[in-house]
């Protein structure tokens, strides 16, 4: 048994869409592309058009898993210039790729909001949809792969809210709720699963998608902005206390992030924080005023969704942090959490369960592989989940996911659907927002620690103006307005994750 998502119309205003579904943590299909003037995605299902913007971009595709026949494994990323990815595309034979996040795998802030090819194709859609509102945007992608009988995912689930825009083919979606991680055998050790839905595996993740210590150095800034502007002002005798107070915060978020910085030191063993010890700078010395925060959720590596290296996923980090594959599966009478758990290491936000049992249990048609090894006696708990949305999303729809929301995605071509193309016949294309979480239920202020995404967003208005020079126009998200709704944003939601 399943359950179906409702379907709204694009032109639904940002507050009811706040309302009804972002604040409810509900999924839900919109039956159509974001309305904006701006919104000029569709474009891109012409690959020539695609190849005369962004053929030149530099980026990573990931193959198939040779035995699971599926992605959103660790198999590792094959470099190629998007020309060349796309010609492989258009010839008949395999093997096809598939485009997901592009990730630097080098520096911890090198992850930009606009991931390749998407930094050469910005002038096609608008930096943060009218109907999203307020949020915060974290990161776009272009999704791009060729298939007959269906490519699968995994099931897993991503740390940001995601705006799915189905732009060639289709997508079958299996949706589960977070709470249902306990029954979905994932492969990190669940910290915490916050009220607004977001699933920790590392305390160091805050409720609202913000790594601790990123916001620990923006309530720095803030704080010291603050402090300089009290200097500079009138009143100052009268101030002493508010003075004192400021300072004191100050200290506070001080010791706290010195603390991080400890902790990593140790658990890391000096491994994954070398040579960052410039970006934690607090003494005023680096970055007060132009200063970077780096990627706003913390560290990445190539062939990973979202930042699922920081929540579990290093090779480095200490099993107290993540829990490893369970490839080895032992006899058919253990619990899959209870076998020996070998060295090779999936992302801690993907299941355990082989998707060709997810599709069997569903009754839905797949092309995935059990394997040799397997038993449903492994997975006992699975029988207990409650029945997940089956979401059948065609070209030129759009699915609204909360954050922590488990899916697992088969990708499709033109079976279902969608029309033949001379150079494009069976692929799959699929453009993406990811929006940072939020964790209070206004509308006007999404997030409940004011003072460090009021910080952010004034740095993201710097950045955006860079894009502006750049020939990106973002002149009305700059303004923080929307055009439709007519609503005060704050500033533009340009930020470096």
């Amino acid at each position: 048994m399943v359950a179906q998502l409702n379907r709204i119309e694009p032109s639904t205003s940002a507050q009811d869409f706040f309302k009804n579904y972002i604040s409810k943590r509900t999924p839900v299909v919109i039956k159509g592309f974001p309305d904006d003037a701006t919104f000029k995605a569709q474009r891109w299902a012409d690959l020539d058009y695609l190849e005369s913007k962004a053929g030149d971009v530099s980026l990573l595709v990931e193959p198939m898993h040779p035995a699971t026949q599926q992605f959103g494994s660790d198999v590792q990323r094959i470099p190629m210039p998007f020309r060349d990815f796309l010609v492989s595309l258009r010839s008949e034979g395999g093997p096809f790729h598939y485009l997901t996040t592009q990730y630097s795998g080098e520096d911890w802030d090198a992850l930009t909001v606009f991931s390749p090819p998407t930094d050469a194709l910005a002038d096609d859609f608008p930096l943060i949809p009218r109907i999203m509102g307020n949020l915060f945007l974290q990161q776009v992608n272009l999704w791009l792969g060729k298939s007959v009988d269906g490519s699968s995912s995994g099931l897993h689930h991503d740390f940001h809210d995601n705006l799915y825009i189905l732009l060639k083919g289709c997508k079958r979606f299996v949706l589960y709720p977070p709470e249902e991680h306990q029954n979905l055998y994932p492969y990190g050790d669940v910290h915490e699963v916050y009220q607004n839905g977001v699933i920790a595996y590392d305390p160091v993740l805050r409720a609202d998608g913000l790594d601790q210590r990123v916001a620990l150095k923006a309530r720095m800034e803030a704080l010291e902005q603050q402090m300089n502007a009290q200097q500079r002002g009138k009143g100052k005798g009268r101030m002493n206390g508010e003075a004192d107070r400021l300072q004191q915060a100050y200290d506070e978020a001080h010791c706290e992030l010195m603390k991080y910085e400890d902790e990593d030191s140790e658990v890391m063993n000096g491994n994954q924080w070398a040579g960052e010890e410039e970006d934690f700078e607090v003494d005023g010395e680096e970055g007060e005023e132009d200063g970077d925060f780096g990627s706003l959720a913390g560290d990445l590596e190539d062939g990973r969704d979202d930042y699922d290296l920081l929540m579990g996923n290093l090779d480095e980090v200490d099993d107290a942090f993540r829990a490893a594959a369970s490839g080895d599966e032992g006899s058919s009478g253990e619990d899959a959490d209870d076998v020996e758990k070998p060295s090779d290491k999936e992302p801690a936000s993907f299941s355990r369960l082989p998707t060709a049992h997810l599709h069997k249990h569903l009754k839905l048609p797949t092309t995935a592989v059990l394997p040799i090894d397997f038993s449903p006696e492994l997975f006992p708990r699975f029988g207990n989940s409650r029945a997940p949305f089956v979401v059948e999303l065609s070209a030129g729809e759009t699915l609204y996911l909360p954050a922590s929301w488990w899916h697992e995605v088969t990708s499709s071509g033109s079976a279902i659907g969608d029309e033949k193309s001379e150079n494009g016949t069976n692929m799959h294309m699929a453009f993406n927002y990811w929006f940072y979480p939020p964790d209070a239920e206004s509308f006007d202020e999404p997030y409940k620690d004011k003072l460090v995404w009021d910080c952010l967003k004034a740095k993201a208005g710097k950045e955006c103006q860079k894009v502006n020079l750049e020939n990106i126009d973002r002149e009305s998200v700059l303004e923080g307005k929307r055009k439709r709704d007519v609503v005060e944003t704050g500033a533009t939601k340009r930020a470096k994750r």
